[in-house]
């Protein structure tokens, strides 16, 4: 059996989760070979399983990106599925996350033309984005914060966020969904344009934790492999959203022994192995 990895021909950083789940699939016996979704060598017309991993240069290209996975979906099975990829890319998620009454951080959209909020320190990061790609954070009045905004603006829509005091000393969590439940949770340290990521764990899941992470997860919950769902603390300590990831995700493999084989068996399962 046959399972193709896609990553990208030039990544941005080292990808930690490479070597445990290579690993796994050896272990699994299956042939999974790391391919570049942007290798016009690569043959994706070919009739196999797909599994998403570390195609971190798609805010670069991401109309290039979703004819992509449109062929690839086409071709055999594709993991995450399509549909559900599709809507992750544009993070406007967040909206909807916050209708369905889900905590989330406060979130606007801003469209080309338009203005700040009023906000004494804040976040603007582009609407589709990978890793810290242009997320940078200001202060109000500084300048550059508009200008930041009318370059993102130009080619997309931004997000304009508060920035959240409680990822310095608590740190933003990660808590990691695989195969049908959440695995483990692992802190990273706050992280812009630019910045390396700093990460520590794993650490054990509170239920407030829990509770909102699934939630958020709820209506596609039973057709996922793998998700991440990135939280902060509110000013009274309750957890909020700030991410849902279920594109490409770092999984923390090697912070959470077997849970790189468990990723292996719930894409098996799914694909009736």
């Amino acid at each position: 059996m046959r399972v193709r990895i896609a990553t990208c021909k030039e990544l941005p950083e080292i990808d930690g989760d490479a070597e445990p789940l290579a690993a796994a699939f050896v272990a699994a016996g299956i042939d999974a070979p790391l391919l570049a979704w942007d290798d016009p060598a690569v043959d994706w017309d070919e009739p196999a399983p797909t599994v998403l991993r570390s195609t971190w240069n798609y805010a670069l290209h991401h109309e290039a990106f979703e004819a992509w996975l449109e062929r690839v979906a086409t071709a055999g099975p594709l993991w995450n599925p399509l549909p559900i990829v599709r809507d992750n890319l544009h993070k406007r998620y967040l909206l909807e996350l916050a209708a369905r009454g889900v905590p989330v951080v406060p979130t606007t959209l801003v469209e080309s033309g338009g203005d700040l909020p009023d906000l004494a320190r804040f976040v603007i990061k582009p609407e589709v984005g990978a890793g810290s790609l242009n997320a940078r954070v200001f202060r109000a009045g500084d300048p550059e914060a508009r200008e930041h905004l009318a370059r993102l603006t130009r080619t997309g829509a931004a997000l304009v966020q508060p920035y959240i005091e409680s990822v310095e000393d608590h740190g933003e969590r990660s808590m990691v969904w695989i195969d049908g439940a959440l695995s483990h949770a692992i802190r990273k340290s706050p992280r812009f344009s630019g910045d390396s990521e700093q990460v520590t764990g794993p650490f054990p899941i509170s239920d407030a934790e829990r509770a909102v992470a699934e939630a958020a997860l709820a209506p596609v919950a039973a057709q996922l492999l793998y998700a991440r769902v990135d939280l902060a603390r509110d000013a009274s300590g309750q957890p909020m959203v700030m991410e849902m990831e279920l594109v490409e995700p770092s999984l923390f493999f090697s912070r959470y022994p077997g849970s790189a084989d468990r990723f292996v068996r719930g894409l098996l399962r799914r694909l009736g192995h």
